[in-house]
Parts: structure tokens; sequence; C-alpha cells
């Protein structure tokens, strides 16, 4: 895969933007996709999403200060922090073209505080892959004591089938594994697990699913939903065996389980009221780790996206 790296001066520091698409050089006319990593995630884990996009459009992606080869930032990494360096990185690479952002997991909250920052004139559309939103904490928190205790000590990509199924070829796969062990890594990891939290309330102050006009207009929106209730099951079963936990907290891990897919899904359909051309698509056979075991998935959503923007401009 053709994709070119450059570091992009910010003012404070320099992050690392990544680009490839049909042609060498993008069409302004036509919106380039701008993919949007999880939480404790960098540019590496969209390799198989990008060899699918690149034929059709022109793709950006980029690792967050401290990631990859980005350098760190003096700021903590909220939500409107990183939504601020993202602006700050489109502008001063001179990226003209509108955007559509696809964001995965975390990026159900910095997509929406970078949308606030540019407004919906600068994004031609938008991909949520298994997002969190405001709520989510409230519904479905993913950091419940009795989830870490039947979890404790399980190896998460073997343990949720990743390893077996993912996309990637095996040497991304194996960059993506020997890149989070290292210790500029786990230390902005750290760091955004500290900002994760009150990100989403600052978010809801900004009654986004209320607003009037809606947060995109009438640009396209494609919710994409992982079942990421079976990464949970899987998570409570490896447990038991290994041992791990006491009977009351398999218990309401159990509990959890059962009713995790259905309050996860209503939660991502919520988002479907940022924009009045809205769709939802099921990734069944994936986690929440769709960009890497069902790439072809978010595909289909960014070229649904495109095309339909597309069509709205000739009408």
């Amino acid at each position: 895969m053709d994709l070119s790296s450059t570091l992009v001066n910010i003012g404070t520091h320099s992050l690392c933007l990544y680009s490839t698409g049909p042609t060498p050089h993008p069409d302004p006319e036509t919106p380039a996709v701008l993919l949007m990593s999880g939480l404790a995630c960098s540019n590496i884990g969209w390799a198989a999403v990008i060899r699918l996009l690149s034929p059709f459009a022109h793709v950006y992606s980029y690792d967050r200060s401290g990631y990859g080869s980005s350098e760190p930032s003096p700021l903590p990494p909220s939500a409107e922090n990183i939504a601020l360096e993202l602006d700050l990185l489109i502008q001063n690479a001179s990226i003209k073209q509108q955007l559509i952002l696809v964001a995965h997991s975390w990026g159900g909250i910095t997509a929406p505080e970078f949308i606030l920052r540019t407004g919906d004139s600068r994004v031609a559309g938008l991909v949520l892959v298994d997002t969190n939103q405001e709520r989510t904490l409230e519904v479905t928190d993913w950091r419940d004591p009795n989830i870490e205790a039947v979890s404790k000590d399980l190896e998460y990509y073997s343990v949720l089938g990743i390893r077996k199924e993912h996309k990637l070829t095996s040497e991304e796969f194996s960059a993506l594994m020997d890149e989070l062990v290292t210790p500029k890594h786990i230390l902005v990891s750290d760091k955004e697990r500290i900002e994760y939290p009150p990100s989403l309330p600052t978010l809801a102050k900004k009654n986004i699913m209320k607003m009037n006009p809606k947060l995109l207009g009438d640009n396209p929106l494609c919710v994409v939903i992982g079942r990421s209730g079976r990464d949970y099951k899987r998570l409570y079963e490896a447990g038991v065996e290994r041992g791990n936990g006491t009977e009351e907290q398999r218990r309401a891990m159990r509990e959890l389980v059962r009713t995790w897919d259905e309050k996860e899904e209503a939660l991502q359909r919520e988002q479907l009221a940022y924009s009045t051309n809205s769709k939802v698509m099921i990734a069944a056979e994936s986690g929440h780790r769709i960009e890497l075991t069902q790439p072809e998935v978010i595909a289909d959503a960014a070229k649904w996206v495109l095309e339909e923007y597309m069509r709205s401009r000739q009408t």
C-alpha cells in the first residue's frame, strides 16, 4: 500500500499525517476521507480499511499526539484538545477538500467536538464506527470493576478472536502488537484514559443531540454498529475458565453481558439525530474492533456517505 507520511508542525509540536488515494493528487471537488482512531489507538489499525477505501477516495489518517510518529502535546488529551489539534493539523497541512470523517469508538466524542469547531460546511459527512456517545458511561460502562475483575490478565486480542479474525497483513498486525507495549504508547494511552471520562459530560453540555439545525445539517451520516456484547461474553468465559473473580463479580458481569448489545445499539442509534440523512449498518460478525475484523463494512459505509453527498450536490 502506497501510504505517504509527513510531519506537520501545528505550532506547539508536530503530528504525523498519512495520505493515499486513487491518484497522486486529490481532487479538490471531491471530499476526502479522514480516519479518527479510538482510545489508545494509532493509525496502524486502519490499514485494512485504507486498502479498501483508497481505490475510490483520497484517504487521510494521522497519529494523535504522542502516538506512532507524532510528537507529544503540551496539552492534556481531552476530546476538545484532540479536536483543536486535528483542526490545526488540517489547516497547516493545507488540506482544502471537504472531509468525510470516519471515527471509531472514542471518535464518537472527538469527531463531534471537531465538527463543532469547524462547522458542517467543512465536514461533508460522517461514519461512526461502534462509537461512544455522551451517555455511554451512564449505560454501558466498560470500566465496570466487575468486568475488570473477571477479565484480569487476559490477552485481549486472543480471547476476543481478533488474532484469528483480523484482516491486516501479518506485518501490519505485528506492528500493531509491537506498538502497544512501547513506553511512548503506554504513556499517552494512560493520559487519554484519564481525560476520557470528563470529556463525555463536557460534550453533553453542548446539547448536540437536540441541535437545530442538526450537527451535520443534511450531510449524510452512517452509524456502523458491532456486537461488542460478544467481546464481553468471550472475556467472561475466558475469565471464569482462568478462575478470575468472585461469584458475585461473575454474576454481575453475566447480567451486564445479558443486555449489553441491546443497550449499546440503542445508544448508538441515538446518534442518528446528528443528521437529517442517516442510516445504520450492522457489522454482525464483529465485536468492537470492526476496523480490524470487518473493514469492508466501514468501506461500504464511507462509500455510501460519499455517494449521498455527491448526489445531494447534483440536485
